[in-house]
């Protein structure tokens, strides 16, 4: 087993830490270390708690028969934690602990340009993750914690992981971010055959099912994949968008905390946006028949064209509509074909900073401000032809004299999966 671990950001100057993680070897070991190193960090936090054993005998069966690449990093955590892998009593298929919280959404703009219509000839996926920056566990849960400590416990967003990993035994390389669980907690990310894969909070879900929003965390009660291991699933498994679809399809799915939507697109320039109702009873495949895609956070199969959808006016309420409607006009209106810094300009057009400037400058806009917590955390964009992806990072702000604050970011930091 090869392990290399590099601190980028330690949060001491900063608004978050940032590890690059390369594993390299079958995934028994990279499920043993990933256990391991989460044990070092959190103790017996990390353990797995007892479960229902009818469950966890029917999630390894799961896992055992329709995802083998990941029973072998069950068998490896097991190990780690000392424990035996056909054990009933726990289950092995994550990281993340057994927190129950009610995750609060991940509001973020994802658009897809394929090779056809890049200066390069390139397949990019850019990605804005935008995400409260200040809301901890404790505030989640509703700790009742001193000011003081409360003020010392680390955002939920701020200690992300770029993982590169080169399984020996059975699935593709894979380049990814990860948070909240170093298992199976990907964020977006791009395999050795090149296909591509990012998640959204599907917003439109959560307020239609309000207090009847089903959230699974902690003790697992259903069996399948949750919403953020089935990117892991399909960067291990697929290599073209027709698999993907497949594979999406056919597969048993649930949501730990919260519904979530995905854009898949492969390095022929093949995408589609996967959704499924809110009741979870029909599943939507959005082609994107070789053009480019957007999708924020709404329901694209209820709002399939930009045209029919009202000129909406930048407000907390529908800011997804506007982040959508903003890319689109801009994509739309570029008669060349783009670059690099084409697609960064675009999607910082709708980096969160922009949405508080543009309704900052406007005198007759009175909405709640409880979503100015929310920043763009990392901008993430993807090169399918050349393998790499670069991350620019949100480290902090600073207010002006004018009484405006504006953020400082990184540059982008570049990595490459080694093919």
């Amino acid at each position: 087993m090869q392990v290399s671990e590099q601190t980028i950001f330690d949060g001491t100057d900063s608004f978050l830490s940032l590890k690059h993680l390369v594993l390299r070897g079958t995934n028994f070991e990279i499920g043993q270390t990933l256990a391991e190193m989460a044990l070092e960090k959190q103790g017996q936090a990390a353990i797995p708690l007892p479960a229902s054993r009818d469950h966890v005998r029917a999630r390894r069966a799961y896992f055992q028969r329709s995802y083998p690449i990941h029973w072998q990093r069950m068998r490896g955590v097991a190990a780690a934690f000392g424990l035996d892998p056909e054990d009933d009593r726990c289950d092995m298929s994550t990281l993340w602990g057994n927190l129950e919280v009610e995750m609060p959404s991940m509001g973020c703009s994802v658009a897809y340009y394929p090779p056809s219509i890049t200066a390069g000839g390139r397949g990019y996926l850019s990605r804005n993750m935008d995400f409260p920056k200040d809301i901890s566990i404790a505030d989640v849960m509703r700790l009742p914690l001193a000011a003081e400590e409360r003020k010392r416990m680390p955002s939920m967003m701020s200690e992300p992981t770029i993982m590169e990993w080169y399984p020996e035994d059975g699935g593709y390389a894979s380049l990814a971010i990860h948070a909240f669980d170093a298992l199976t907690g990907t964020m977006d990310g791009m395999n050795s055959a090149g296909l591509v894969i990012s998640q959204m909070t599907d917003e439109d879900a959560i307020a239609e099912l309000g207090p009847d929003l089903e959230s699974h965390p902690g003790l697992p009660h259903v069996v399948g994949l949750h919403e953020l291991q089935v990117l892991r699933f399909l960067l291990d498994t697929c290599a073209t968008a027709d698999e993907a679809k497949e594979a999406l399809l056919t597969c048993k799915q649930y949501y730990g905390f919260s519904p979530l939507h995905y854009i898949v697109a492969d390095k022929a320039g093949n995408s589609f946006i996967y959704e499924t109702s809110t009741g979870r009873n029909v599943q939507y495949i959005i082609d994107g028949n070789g053009q480019p895609q957007v999708v924020t956070n709404f329901q694209l199969y209820k709002h399939p064209n930009v045209d029919q959808m009202p000129k909406v006016k930048l407000s907390w309420e529908n800011d997804a509509f506007w982040r959508y409607q903003t890319l689109v006009e801009r994509i739309s209106k570029q008669n060349d074909l783009f670059t690099v810094d084409d697609i960064k300009a675009n999607h910082a057009s709708v980096n969160f900073m922009r949405l508080i400037e543009e309704m900052g400058a406007d005198p007759s806009y009175e909405g709640n401000d409880a979503d100015d917590r929310v920043r763009t955390l990392w901008h993430s964009l993807y090169d399918q032809q050349a393998g790499t992806a670069e991350f620019s990072f949100y480290l902090g702000e600073k207010e002006l004299a004018d009484g405006t604050r504006t953020e400082y970011r990184s540059d982008y930091l570049r990595f490459a999966l080694d093919t």
